[in-house]
């Protein structure tokens, strides 16, 4: 088809308008590369899902403007909670694995973490997505999608007129879900767990400040119901417990089968119950065999689903959006070649790899300890699939073959995040993640003056922007930590991705910078 026969032509389509299809196109968007997003539903899915928003997430929403509008817009009724197991609401806590979602912080970042519901963060994102230029059409279907070697070709379809438009553009990111259409037409396999259980949401109303005794849950894993439990008031909640989908019906929940239930889970065998509506789900653990089909790449739920215990699900497919959307931003440009694509499917997978064995291990422990037999890795500190992972592919200059290290001690390995320390310039404090984002970053010690003396040199030979920063030249490191935190001399340099990863280093002085630097830039963007 010539492209005079499409109705539009468009750079990037994104199917699917959750979470990580509307922060792929606000990435995109940011980075002024025209998108077009299409979700078949009417509006932004009133029903909370994901709510716990970790610190990587918002220095992520915080590089491009986001972050005080989220901390605005997160509800006051979900502050002063925790997240605990229990043997019942009124019986003995067996454990806890956030004390107060007040204080959702992790030693790695200055930026705290956010409980905020995803029916109030996604208008955000709507909104912000759009501000920056992105188009996004709800009540929209992606009818088809047909690849060659030169672009995606796409049929949309307006839901309410029924027209249909014939759409081209260069690439396409399906964020469709974790029944993705894309992947299954596609033909890529899931491997893992799988289906872990069938899950009966009970909205009831009942007292249970007997069983609360005032503590507030934001989560609660119930052992005697193998269920999870979710209240902001004293009168009632929601319970979602395991069910069988070949014996047993939402109907079946909403008299005697669900009040038992709830008595069961709440501890209190005579407790008033009314069961006023229940939703069904699966609960699943997997993980796409790969993340990249030609011009296609899946991102979020169409590339791994994991259970929601540890909330790295929705985190980790808003990571997926950020690694992919400055990668599609570079090519499209043309400052990087395409193979710069090819990297996004070996790092987000292993990265997301980590976030799912460590989310089923998590479901073992607080949920169904019977499964424990099925547990095939070790469990890691929490923190570690949030900061800790290590990227390893052709835009990484790596030193070793290591998946992750310790988040609170880093080393400064290309590959890892860049690490946060506290800066100093004209007299305010700021952070290095403050000096990330947009485009590649030079950081030298104070003696690396002729690191940025290249830089300057070579950047506009390759048509970069490269911003350089001299640390106790141009900024001050107010704690004397860049040389430990990044293992480079004053001497030496690290080069830092726009999506705040470290790309490369260089422990002291080169005896050819300019070459070496030049080497490097050219290899990260896979350029010949």
């Amino acid at each position: 088809m010539s492209m005079e026969q499409y109705d539009e032509t468009v750079p990037v389509v994104i199917v699917g308008g959750s979470l990580v299809g509307l922060s792929t196109a606000l990435f995109l968007a940011w980075r002024s590369i025209p998108c077009l997003l299409v979700e078949r539903h009417v509006g932004i899915s009133p029903f909370v899902r994901a709510g716990g928003f970790n610190p990587r997430t918002l220095e992520i929403y915080r590089s491009v403007g986001l972050e005080a509008t989220i901390r605005a817009a997160a509800p006051e009724m979900l502050k002063d909670m925790r997240i605990v197991r229990v043997e019942t609401l009124a019986g003995k806590e067996l454990g806890t694995f956030l004390e107060n979602t007040s204080d959702y912080s992790m030693p790695a970042s200055p930026v705290a973490g956010s409980i905020i519901p995803q029916n109030i963060l996604e208008p955000l994102l709507n909104e912000h997505a759009r501000k920056y230029g992105a188009d996004l059409r709800f009540n929209t279907d992606c009818v088809s999608c047909e690849q060659d070697a030169d672009g995606v070709s796409c049929i949309i379809r307006d839901l309410s007129s029924g027209e249909e438009r014939r759409v081209r553009a260069r690439y396409l990111v399906a964020a469709d879900g974790n029944k993705s259409a894309i992947r299954n037409k596609l033909g890529i396999g899931v491997q893992g767990p799988g289906t872990l259980a069938h899950q009966m949401n009970l909205l009831f109303r009942a007292d249970v400040r007997p069983a609360l005794r005032g503590r507030r849950f934001l989560v609660c894993f119930v052992a005697s119901v193998q269920g999870m439990y979710s209240g902001s008031n004293d009168h009632g909640g929601i319970l979602s417990v395991p069910y069988d989908p070949e014996k047993e019906s939402e109907q079946d929940f909403r008299g005697e089968r669900g009040v038992e239930l709830i008595r069961a889970a709440v501890g209190i065998p005579d407790l008033a119950v009314e069961v006023l509506d229940t939703l069904t789900w699966e609960m699943a653990d997997w993980l796409a065999d790969h993340f990249q089909q030609g011009r296609i790449f899946l991102a979020g739920d169409s590339a791994h689903v994991m259970p929601p215990t540890g909330g790295y699900g929705a985190n980790t497919g808003i990571a997926d959006a950020h690694n992919l959307a400055w990668k599609l931003a570079a090519v499209i440009n043309g400052q990087a070649g395409p193979d710069l694509l090819s990297t996004y499917g070996p790092e987000r997978r292993a990265a997301s790899r980590l976030a799912v064995e460590q989310a089923f291990l998590n479901y073992i422990e607080r949920i169904n300890p019977e499964r424990a037999h099925q547990a095939t890795v070790e469990k890691i500190a929490y923190d570690i699939p949030i900061f800790g992972y290590l990227y390893h592919s052709i835009a990484v200059c790596s030193e070793d073959t290591d998946p992750y290290e310790d988040a609170n001690f880093p080393t400064g390995r290309p590959g890892a995040r860049a690490p946060h320390i506290v800066l100093e310039r004209a007299g305010e404090l700021l952070s290095t993640l403050d000096l990330f984002g947009r485009d590649f970053i030079l950081l030298t010690g104070a003696q690396g003056q002729m690191w940025r003396e290249s830089a300057a040199r070579i950047a506009p030979q390759l048509g970069l922007t490269l911003d350089t920063y001299g640390i106790d030249v141009d900024v001050i490191d107010v704690e004397g930590r860049f040389s430990s935190a990044y293992g480079v001399t004053t001497t030496g340099a690290t080069l830092i991705r726009p999506d705040g990863f470290i790309a490369w280093r260089a422990h002291e002085a080169g005896e050819q910078p300019e070459q070496e630097l030049g080497r490097v830039l050219r290899r990260v963007l896979c350029r010949s």
